[in-house]
């Protein structure tokens, strides 16, 4: 494709797959593959593996082979640098212009977590001694995309606790924490100059009220997973085939698709796997994060009461978790503490946010999960911690404006 021809979409995926996932992101490639591009859809590619020190990026079509696909290699790539990506979405957007952008961040995930997981390396030490080959070898068998932090663990200490991030690089020790990709999609947003029509998340546990709020003005739609993510990820030819066939859908449209064949893909080959997939439009998220506000205020207000203190114990008890216990269904949370308190401040405050996210101007464009452990999903979490509230919670944009994390700190820290 020549860089004047205009298609209709740019699909583009960037694939950290310097670390245990490297097999998968094979696997994915030939799945775009199996589709390929068109004259009106571009599906585009960059791969930096951990089994050699090449970075690869490739325009995906059915002719020949995968290796007949690479349009360009590069010297191995830190994709955990800000910069990295956007050279990447820059140089794809030039090449392979089109009326609307889809942008998937591939890797492990940790929703709105930034704590440094390579920090367990560095602080005993060891940091020069984590080499491929240990990586590789602690991540044979099965992994999953949220078990990276235990090879890290295991290599240093078992007993220090560290969380993640996005697009982790072991080969650089590195990776992408929330406000960096906010400053990325910024930046590539105004080189490309409009928004992302899409931004996918195939990774762990990113779809969060505080993640979409950092992006909240980059992109127009969000899709992710609230729970981890198995690690076959996303279906790209079950994605790929329908937008191919329609190039002229939009990016709500093509949201649905992702998420259904999503879900399908799990319930049909792995049908006892719990797996969850949702589509924010980023437009309402605004008006949610307003109610959530509220809600902290009323909260934090009546928090020396026994009647609230019931509640929120009641609630937690109950409400969804996922694999990160500090990750909470918003929806269901909320609709436990309006059930226990129909009639009170805090139980009002609360069915407002229910209402927002269920009701007919609901920014959650589709969401779907499948498997008991996941029953009561609704498409958005947030941060909710009972113990420990982390200290890098404050400088995410959600918090700093809204009242959510004192909140949070009046709740585990008692006065």
């Amino acid at each position: 494709m020549e860089a004047s021809e205009e298609a209709k979409w740019t699909f583009m995926v960037y694939l950290a797959g310097d670390n245990n996932l490297e097999t998968y992101g094979t696997r994915d490639l030939n799945e775009m593959k199996a589709v390929g591009s068109t004259a009106e859809v571009a599906v585009v590619a960059q791969f930096d593996c951990m089994s050699d020190r090449t970075t690869r990026r490739y325009h995906l079509t059915t002719d020949q082979t995968l290796d007949a696909d690479c349009v360009a290699q590069l010297p191995e790539v830190n994709t955990g640098d800000p910069g990295a990506l956007i050279d990447f979405i820059t140089w794809t957007c030039q090449t392979y212009p089109a009326e609307r952008y889809g942008l998937v961040l591939w890797n492990h995930g940790s929703g709105w977590k930034d704590e440094d997981i390579y920090h367990v390396a560095r602080q005993h030490g060891v940091a020069d001694k984590v080499t491929r080959g240990q990586v590789r070898g602690l991540a044979s068998g099965k992994p999953r995309r949220a078990l990276f932090r235990t090879t890290l663990e295991q290599l240093v200490v078992e007993a220090v606790e560290a969380e993640r991030a996005i697009l982790f690089d072991d080969s650089s020790a590195d990776f992408l924490d929330n406000q960096e990709m906010r400053s990325v999609l910024q930046e590539a947003v105004h080189r490309i100059k409009h928004p992302f029509d899409l931004l996918g998340f195939d990774a762990c546990l990113m779809n969060m009220l505080e993640v979409h709020y950092q992006i909240r003005d980059m992109c127009h739609l969000a899709v992710g997973s609230q729970e981890i993510e198995p690690g076959d990820g996303w279906p790209y030819d079950a994605v790929l085939a329908p937008l191919v066939e329609d190039p002229d859908m939009t990016s709500e449209t093509l949201g649905r698709v992702i998420v259904d064949a999503y879900v399908d893909s799990y319930r049909t080959n792995h049908p006892g796997m719990p797996v969850t997939q949702s589509a924010v439009n980023l437009a309402g998220v605004e008006a949610v994060a307003k109610a959530v506000d509220s809600l902290a205020q009323v909260l934090e207000g009546s928090l020396e009461t026994r009647k609230t203190l019931g509640l929120l114990f009641v609630a937690l008890r109950s409400a969804q978790t996922f694999t990160d216990r500090d990750y909470i269904d918003l929806a269901h949370f909320c609709h436990l503490l309006a059930e226990g308190d129909p009639h009170g401040g805090v139980g009002l405050a609360a069915q407002r946010v229910v209402d927002l996210l269920m009701g007919e101007t609901s920014p959650l464009v589709a969401e779907r999960h499948h498997g008991s452990a996941v029953a009561n999903a609704h498409g958005l979490s947030i941060y909710l911690p009972t113990r420990v509230l982390s200290p890098l919670y404050s400088q995410l944009q959600f918090a700093e404006k809204y009242r959510w994390g004192d909140f949070l700190d009046a709740f585990i820290h008692p006065r």
